[in-house]
């Protein structure tokens, strides 16, 4: 096979792997991006269940405060139905202290109350700021899947017609080459060719030896000593 044709035929076969390699990153992109936003919903509607959470504790803790006070209340109440009966005035004054400090715990009750209701006003916006979250990661996730679903049809068209035409020019390849080529290809797919750039490898860019690039200009089947790439002669080298 002439230079010309094996640099001509292992050029195109380089350029259709790169291509299938470009059009399978862009159709598994597409369920990355779709896994993505997936992630981003889940992750807001936990935020939600989350402010839902702090919310209701926040409520309970209030519920729980206010029975304490009503308690303490009652028992105010109880004690002063009890100075009356009271028999000595050390009793009553005993009483009188009891009925102060249970009126000082109920202020600091009453203070506490307000302070946690405070608090379950201020973590109630939370909850409707996460379901616009939710709202927005429900469209990102929806456009997504439209967007991939109709792009996946175009994609796989387009790698399906490029494996055809592959095909196609690989029966070109004498049976010493495709032997060659379709080892290194199921190794390393499109990184399995490269270019001879100069006296290097255009794909590790180690140097090649003087023989080698004789045996390409030669139209003979080259793989690089460092990388395994099986190598051809650039366009312009040939055109030269």
């Amino acid at each position: 096979m002439p230079v010309a044709v094996t640099a001509a035929t292992l050029r195109t076969l380089h350029r259709m792997h790169r291509q299938l390699a470009d059009l399978q990153e862009q159709l598994s992109a597409g369920p990355r991006q779709v896994a993505a936003r997936t992630k981003r919903l889940q992750a807001t509607e936990a935020e939600k269940t989350s402010a839902q959470e702090a919310v209701k504790l926040a409520k309970v803790a209030a519920d729980q405060k206010q029975l304490q006070l009503k308690s303490a209340e009652a028992k105010i109440l109880d004690l002063e139905g009890k100075l009356n009966a009271c028999k000595t005035n050390r009793e009553y004054q005993t009483l009188r202290d009891q009925i102060a400090a249970d009126r000082m715990a109920t202020k600091v009750l009453e203070d506490e109350i307000l302070e946690a209701l405070e608090g379950v006003d201020a973590l109630k916006p939370a909850v409707p700021a996460a379901d616009a979250e939710i709202a927005s990661a429900r469209t990102a996730l929806a456009e997504a899947q439209s967007r991939v679903q109709a792009e996946a049809g175009r994609l796989e068209s387009e790698v399906a017609r490029i494996r055809a035409d592959l095909e196609t020019v690989e029966r070109e390849l004498e049976a010493d080459v495709r032997q060659r080529y379709d080892r290194v290809v199921k190794h390393k797919g499109a990184d399995g060719l490269a270019a001879a750039d100069g006296q290097s490898c255009g794909g590790c860019f180690q140097q090649i030896t003087g023989n080698m690039l004789s045996e390409l200009m030669m139209g003979r089947t080259v793989t690089c000593g460092s990388c395994g790439r099986l190598l051809y002669i650039p366009e312009t080298s040939v055109t030269a």
